[in-house]
């Protein structure tokens, strides 16, 4: 399943793009100990040229005007959540249903936090 993210054009001009955080953090955790491989990380977008940006405007219309469309696997999705970068989800989708002609714009492996055992109660 992936995510369908909408980014408006201030977050856009402004720099505020969730996918670009989310890089940055996974970056930072490559030199820590405390993280393990975990998923692999996929945020697609739909290409330029396609049509599929204007028909996802349309069928998002009613919950914002927006200006770029992201596509967070479930792994994206999750990284997000853990490490608070907040998406605004407009729909879940299956990946039969992604942009035929689609960008990627990110794919990394999660590194995912290591959890503690936790101690067991005689």
């Amino acid at each position: 399943m992936f995510s369908v993210v909408g980014l408006t054009l201030d977050e856009v001009s402004s720099g505020s793009l969730p996918h670009v955080r989310l890089a940055k953090t996974l970056d930072n955790r490559m030199t820590k100990s405390n993280f393990r491989y975990a998923e692999k990380i996929l945020v697609y977008t739909t290409v330029e040229t396609d049509t599929q940006a204007l028909v996802a405007r349309t069928k998002y219309r009613e919950q914002g005007q927006f200006l770029v469309f992201l596509y967070f696997n479930d792994a994206a999705a999750e990284a997000c959540k853990e490490m608070g970068i907040v998406l605004r989800i407009l729909d879940r989708i299956d990946e039969s249903e992604l942009p035929s002609r689609r960008a990627v714009v990110m794919e990394r492996p999660y590194l995912a936090p290591i959890t503690k055992p936790t101690a067991s109660v005689p």
